[in-house]
């Protein structure tokens, strides 16, 4: 199946490895294995750009280091920097006296590479080329290895390149060896039941690829991410094998469900739209509507009402829940949880105790900024989205709404638009018909209920969901000082141009040095402009203008509240608060050529439906000078090939 090779064991934990590598004494490293210990460990604890940039220092000492050179490649492919990647493998794979396994791993990571560039093209002939270049790694891999992960990679990308009779022959051959291996006994490794299952399947097989299968999904079990792998192969395969589509079925993802709902009523509020007296009533058509979606991750907040009692219905099913706050939890509870009675608060402790993860959406607190309900609102429909397409699932909202109420930022009736925008499923419990005959009468509060308190609120105005680019070029220190008139002429006139034909402009531009900071109103925008740039940089003959081949540049994004105030140093308006140094602290860990943005910035494209752009999720990443680790997610064009 599409498994690499075992991952190595990693013995220890990010922090320390982060330590040993800023405290380092290069003149100690000199010549010793330190460099590829070091970055192999900063690979297998997910940390890619950090590994890529401990093993460059390497190479750049060692050039003619096979092993660093391999393991170099392979972290600029899992930090999604594929054209960086490809052109390492192909000076590794020139060379005349390269260890045997290391060749068969390089083969197959260039395999998987093309296989990755098939997936993203468009034109049919280019398709094709894709595929069969990456027949062609897997085939030579397999050739020196023996190894299934190759073999069954290279059946599957002959029969997308159009060679089906080569690909059946291929996968008889990987099925065969692989039974042989089993000498008749169970199998209890599921990528061998799924290597055996996709070779059924390019054969025509149909009992022994659904057989396969099922045992490779009970095997696998809660490991969803493993059989999303699976299930990516066979979707390549199914527009050409319908087997493949048939056994997409048996490998069937419990469904992505958002929760969407509306809080208690008040004990002031004059006409009653949930009632405290409504809520049993909730909560079994909520238990019911699980029930018939399948769900099996949720994403929702905690209010009282509706959020904490489908958070009590979905754990009760087993349902991963992931609960998302808009600020703090004294914030959160004071604004909407506290005023239905101590009853309520002790449930929503109770519920964000027993969910799965319990995130803020903002740690700087409420300060009465309202937009922060709607920024949380598209925050949960953005991860949701992104957590589905992490599955290859589909996602659904799921709300208790009464249809007569009033849209507000970050309301249930909002909430249900904005997903429906784009064209998202939605299943609806009317809080109407629950209700029977139009209004229930108010009902007596809870003990201890009371109105919401004022919030705190901060001298300097409200806060803006903007979005803050930094950027920086690979390298720059290294620029001689005869450079340096052609590179302030030249690269930042073309960061200019870029700026000047944008369809929505920055609304605040600074650079020093190498460095650049925008910042945007639409995230969409700033999407569009930190790829434009990175293409436009990439396209550039920079030896012309008398600078070094391949000058590169890094952008990290971040979305987030920030301040807004007229800066009396630059003269014009500026932003500042503490999401803008997030954004900050992205730029240095992203891979040279590369556009990485927080997990908020990809939520937020994700929620808006815009089917431009994709982020692949690369983990949580140790961000600059000792800023903790986030998600972090490369951005790129839907459609594109590097």
């Amino acid at each position: 199946m599409s498994t690499p090779p075992a991952a190595r064991s990693a013995p220890r934990d990010i922090e320390s490895l982060v330590r040993e590598w800023e405290t380092r004494d290069p003149g100690e490293w000199k010549g010793s294995r330190r460099y590829l210990e070091l970055g192999r460990e900063a690979i297998a604890l997910g940390q890619a750009t950090l590994g890529f940039d401990i093993l460059k220092e390497g190479l750049a000492e060692s050039p003619q280091d096979t092993a660093l050179r391999y393991y170099s490649a392979l972290a600029l492919a899992k930090s999604g920097a594929r054209g960086y990647a490809a052109s390492q493998l192909d000076q590794l794979l020139s060379m005349t006296d390269l260890d045997t396994h290391l060749r068969s791993e390089a083969l197959s990571l260039a395999g998987r590479l093309a296989k990755d560039r098939y997936a993203v093209l468009d034109d049919a002939g280019a398709r094709e080329r894709a595929a069969l270049q990456s027949h062609e790694r897997y085939l030579q891999a397999y050739a020196l290895s023996h190894e299934f992960f190759p073999g069954v990679n290279a059946s599957t990308m002959s029969v997308l390149g159009g060679r089906a009779r080569e690909g059946r022959q291929l996968a008889r051959e990987v099925l065969d060896r692989c039974l042989a291996t089993t000498r008749g006994g169970d199998v209890d490794d599921h990528w061998l039941c799924a290597t055996l299952g996709e070779a059924s399947v390019v054969l025509g097989e149909r009992d022994g690829a659904l057989q396969w299968y099922r045992r490779a999904r009970d095997i696998a079990g809660r490991r969803y991410g493993e059989i999303a792998s699976m299930r990516r192969q066979l979707k390549l395969l199914a527009p050409r094998l319908e087997l493949a589509a048939e056994a997409l079925g048996v490998l069937r993802m419990p469904r992505v469900a958002m929760f969407a709902g509306h809080m208690l009523d008040r004990p002031d509020r004059p006409l009653p739209r949930f009632p405290p007296g409504l809520a049993p009533a909730v909560e079994a058509a909520i238990g019911r509507a699980l029930d018939e979606v399948g769900a099996g991750f949720a994403y929702c907040s905690a209010a009282c009402g509706a959020d904490i009692l489908f958070i009590e219905q979905a754990i009760a099913r087993g349902v991963e829940v992931n609960v998302m706050l808009p600020y703090g939890r004294e914030d959160f509870i004071r604004t909407s949880v506290s005023f239905a009675g101590t009853g309520w608060v002790e449930r929503f402790d109770r519920a964000l105790a027993a969910a799965a993860t319990a995130t803020i959406c903002v740690d700087e607190g409420y300060l009465g900024d309202d937009m922060l309900h709607g920024f949380c609102a598209q925050q949960l429909q953005g991860v949701a989205r992104l957590r589905a397409q992490q599955l290859e699932t589909e996602p659904l909202l799921l709300a208790v709404a009464d249809p007569g109420s009033a849209e507000e930022a970050g309301g249930t009736q909002s909430t249900i638009q904005d997903w429906r925008a784009p064209g998202g499923k939605a299943k609806l419990i009317d809080l109407r018909a629950l209700r029977g005959d139009g209004r229930a009468e108010a009902r007596p509060a809870e003990k201890g209920a009371r109105p919401a308190a004022a919030p705190q609120r901060s001298n300097w105005g409200r806060r803006q969901i903007m979005t803050m680019l930094f950027g920086d070029v690979v390298g720059f220190s290294r620029l001689k000082e005869a450079e340096a008139p052609s590179f302030f002429v030249n690269f930042l006139g073309l960061v200019a141009r870029q700026i000047e034909q944008s369809a929505a402009p920055p609304a605040s531009c600074n650079t020093w040095g190498d460095g650049l900071y925008l910042v945007f109103n639409d995230v969409a925008a700033a999407a569009q402009f930190a790829l434009g740039l990175r293409d436009r940089i990439a396209r550039t003959d920079w030896q012309s203008h008398e600078l070094p081949v391949g000058l590169s540049a890094r952008i990290g994004m971040h979305s987030g509240p920030v301040f807004q105030a007229f800066d009396p140093i630059i003269q014009r308006t500026n932003y500042f608060g503490s999401h803008v140094t997030r954004a900050a602290r992205i730029e240095p860990v992203t891979a040279p050529g590369g556009v990485y943005v927080s997990e908020q910035t990809a939520a937020m494209l994700a929620a808006g439906g815009n089917a431009e752009f994709a982020c692949d999720y690369l983990g949580r990443l140790a961000l600059a000078k000792g800023y903790g680790a986030m998600p972090l997610y490369r951005l790129r064009r839907a459609r594109e090939d590097e």
